[in-house]
């Protein structure tokens, strides 16, 4: 029987400032001007009264000062029962608070912000594993977890996410995201590095945070709120196996290994008749879940399928490894679509890259030698909505292949 136990705390800060500007044509553009091309329209020659004038256009929620603050103490058990089971138990209770405060950029008086969030959880776990044979184990596991939102995910303060190329606002009435999680899995060792797995697993989720597309004003910006509930659940398998290399006089001393996993997850965002959201554009009134969600539809972000493959050879005597990776993800909604609009969808495809490792000596100092190919197929980021047999491209640009070469020495 072992026991433990420990008290923990956390203070995380953060301070951001965003200013805004605007070209601005205070007398109208001249004719000439409309037709320039950009390079030449914001040349030094365009800048003046007479034609661009740069303005601050920065709003209100421009500045906002983050804190989290977590206590917590915890204990944990771990007994073997019987011989070949062995059972953990622990338990977490922690005490949270996070507060988001604007700050006045302008010396008037400063926008009001939202009341501090504080909680306190008490979150169980409990495993129980059975070595039922020498190479063989199953493992059952529950447990109760939360999340709780990024401080740019809470502050009004709008800025521009330069992957999605989308105007991003946080949303002060976000709350933390509760889960309980279910899972079993069984594994099975033949020898070092060679495994078969799998596992099945479920979650019921309180409050899940979800991107939204949202109008304010004449702009179309991406927020952010709580769907009431959530449920998930899957299984997932892995393998890896080493063999020795078909090709000895070829390929001397390499052993060739496989590996794989696959996940598959289905997962349903509950939004009763009744349910209401608070929406960060709707200044604190609740507003019904179903004029942003709809009900039964999978949770935004998660894909029904994940799989990755390696292919390998390795050789342990000269240390070298040249590692084939392929990734699948299928596709996954990135936002919830606006009213009467659907979900804005991400298609992340097939990657593939290769990584070759090798150890060297280099004048009796020993190196390692790192060379990787990104995208060798040269998959694009798409994301895109889809309806009555249409689709609209909402962001769409080639990804690239990347080249990168490293040394490290070894002390």
């Amino acid at each position: 029987l072992d026991v433990s136990a420990g008290v923990s705390y956390v203070s995380n800060t953060r301070d951001a400032v965003s200013r805004d500007y605007r070209f601005v044509a205070l007398d109208g553009l001249p004719y000439l001007n409309q037709f320039m091309r950009v390079d030449f329209f914001l040349s030094n020659f365009n800048i003046g009264p007479e034609r661009l004038s740069l303005r601050e256009v920065t709003n209100e929620f421009g500045a906002y000062g983050g804190v989290l603050q977590v206590a917590a103490g915890y204990a944990k058990a771990d007994w073997e029962v019987i011989p070949l089971v062995r059972t953990s138990f622990g338990l977490r209770v922690e005490k949270g608070k996070q507060k988001v405060k604007l700050i006045d950029l302008f010396g008037g008086r400063p926008p009001s912000s939202p009341a501090a969030a504080e909680e306190t959880y008490v979150l169980p776990a409990a495993t129980v594993t059975w070595n039922f044979a020498e190479d063989q184990q199953v493992r059952f596991g529950v447990s109760k977890t939360i999340g709780r939102p990024q401080f740019r995910e809470l502050a009004p303060q709008a800025y521009l996410d330069p992957d999605s190329d989308r105007i991003f606002v946080g949303n002060p009435f976000l709350v933390d995201t509760e889960l309980l999680n279910f899972d079993a899995r069984y594994e099975r060792y033949f020898d070092r590095g060679e495994f078969i797995t799998g596992g099945v697993f479920y979650k019921d989720i309180d409050k899940p945070v979800e991107a939204v597309v949202q109008e304010q004003g004449s702009a179309i910006l991406q927020s952010y709120l709580n769907a009431p509930k959530a449920s998930l659940f899957g299984f997932e398998v892995e393998a890896k196996k080493v063999f020795a290399t078909p090709f000895p006089e070829l390929l001397p001393g390499q052993d060739v290994f496989v590996q794989a996993n696959y996940t598959w997850t289905d997962s349903e965002v509950q939004a009763g008749e009744g349910d209401t959201v608070l929406a960060g554009t709707g200044s604190g009134v609740p507003a019904p879940a179903r004029n942003f969600i709809i009900d039964g539809s999978r949770m935004q972000g998660q894909s029904e399928q994940v799989a990755n493959l390696q292919l390998g050879l390795e050789n342990k005597e000269d240390g070298s490894q040249g590692t084939l990776l392929v990734t699948y993800v299928s596709e996954r909604s990135s936002a919830r679509g606006r009213q009467a609009e659907p979900d804005i969808v991400q298609e992340p495809g097939v990657i593939v890259d290769f990584v070759y490792n090798k150890d060297l000596n280099l004048a009796g100092n020993p190196v390692s030698l790192k060379f990787r190919l990104g995208n060798l197929l040269g998959t694009e980021f798409q994301e895109y909505q889809e309806a009555g047999g249409r689709r609209i491209d909402v962001n769409k640009y080639d990804l690239g292949r990347s080249v990168s070469i490293g040394l490290s020495r070894k002390y």
